[in-house]
């Protein structure tokens, strides 16, 4: 993993960041979003960092996520796994929202999934002109639009 140290997120480069930017963004106050959130999983342990957020186009965060190099990292069970995957798919799109200039509401969460307990990625977007809470799994990128029933997270840090 010594040569893919350079790709990760504490270690990018701005020459080595990519350019990525949303067309169009929304805005949501943290208790705003800190409410659907809660809504969505009562049970969860919620940090919301920040006083305001905004949201994105479900198309476009599917986009970002295509071009970003982290699903063609190797799995190593125990050393680079689902948590090692969700922080720095989390840290990748806080340091995008950096240089945007806003705070992206996309987070990481850990809960029961089908996959038994696993540490998975959070977002709230725009999708079909409706906002909603999505899953991302950050291995590989699935977003096959999870059932709230499938993911049970029991915390969940934006």
């Amino acid at each position: 993993m010594s040569g893919l140290k350079k790709w990760l997120c504490s270690k990018l480069r701005c020459e080595v960041e990519p350019t990525f930017r949303f067309s169009r963004t929304y805005p949501i106050t943290w208790g705003e979003l800190a409410r659907c959130l809660q809504e969505a999983y009562p049970t969860s342990q919620l940090k919301v960092a920040d006083v305001n957020y905004h949201y994105v186009e479900w198309e476009e965060l599917l986009t970002w996520l295509n071009t970003d190099s982290l699903d063609r990292m190797r799995w190593i069970d125990d050393i680079w796994d689902c948590d090692n995957f969700s922080l720095e798919s989390f840290c990748r799109m806080k340091r995008l929202g950096a240089r945007l200039g806003i705070n992206i509401a996309y987070g990481e969460a850990w809960g029961d999934t089908p996959l038994g307990y696993h540490a998975f990625n959070i977002a709230y977007v725009k999708k079909d002109e409706i906002q909603k809470i999505v899953i991302i799994e950050p291995r590989n990128d699935d977003t096959k639009g999870w059932k709230k029933s499938d993911y049970k997270p029991d915390f969940i840090k934006i």
